[in-house]
């Protein structure tokens, strides 16, 4: 019995397994058909970005020269940032001299002029003691 059902198996397969390789090449055709229509249709569809891409490019070519010059204005501003905060720092420290000199002359001045005056200079430094 086993081996009237395997025969029956057998032939039945035989007959089925062509059919179905047909068949399964007929899906393969269509598949790649399809595959093909596709690559035809991305193709036409990259061949419609070409001019749009080309007006991108001209587009862009256009507004590089106005970028060229704010970056050339903008390293101009940051080199008179730096000559202005270094021409203030040289002020500074010229200022600090010039009172340091100021101070030192005054206080020449003042111990000149109390040595020559001592007499009411004594009065002044009671009045300041007092008001400690």
């Amino acid at each position: 019995m086993l081996d009237s059902v395997l025969i029956a198996l057998r032939d039945v397969s035989q007959a089925l397994l062509p059919i179905l390789g047909a068949l399964a090449l007929l899906f393969l055709c269509i598949l790649l058909s399809k595959l093909g229509k596709m690559i035809d249709s991305l193709t036409d569809t990259v061949k419609g970005l070409d001019p749009t891409l080309k007006k991108v490019d001209e587009s862009i070519a256009k507004v590089q020269a106005p970028l060229d010059t704010v970056v050339k204005y903008s390293h101009s501003l940051d080199k008179v940032h730096d000559k202005t905060a270094e021409a203030f720092g040289k002020a500074a420290d010229l200022a600090s001299e010039s009172i340091d000199s100021l101070r030192t002359t005054v206080t020449e001045a003042v111990a000149e002029l109390s040595g020559e005056t001592a007499a009411p200079e004594a009065p002044a430094a009671e009045e300041d003691s007092s008001d400690e």
